[in-house]
């Protein structure tokens, strides 16, 4: 009965690891696509900062999804000017 017990115990550690992992390396993909449309933008001669809906249009993610990784990001930032415009730190 104890090996039971801590086999259980195993396997809710390993899956909840394994959806941890998987959360932080979908956020890392990501803040990746973003930072990089926010980059190549201010390279091309477009204003350094974008609306969430623009970013969203650019990298088939929701304008919601944008605004979250763009909020937990610690290399995208707000514009303070702008309501939801964010732009690569």
């Amino acid at each position: 009965m104890e090996s039971y017990i801590i086999v259980a115990l195993v396997v809710v550690v390993a899956i909840s690891a394994h959806i941890v992992l998987y959360r932080w390396v979908k956020f890392k993909i990501q803040e990746g696509v973003i930072l990089q449309f926010l980059r190549d933008a201010g390279e091309g001669g477009t204003p350094d900062h974008h609306h969430a809906e623009a970013i969203a249009g650019h990298t088939k993610l929701s304008a919601q999804r944008v605004a979250l990784v763009c909020r937990k990001s610690a290399e995208i930032h707000s514009d303070p000017e702008v309501d939801n415009s964010w732009r690569a730190g």
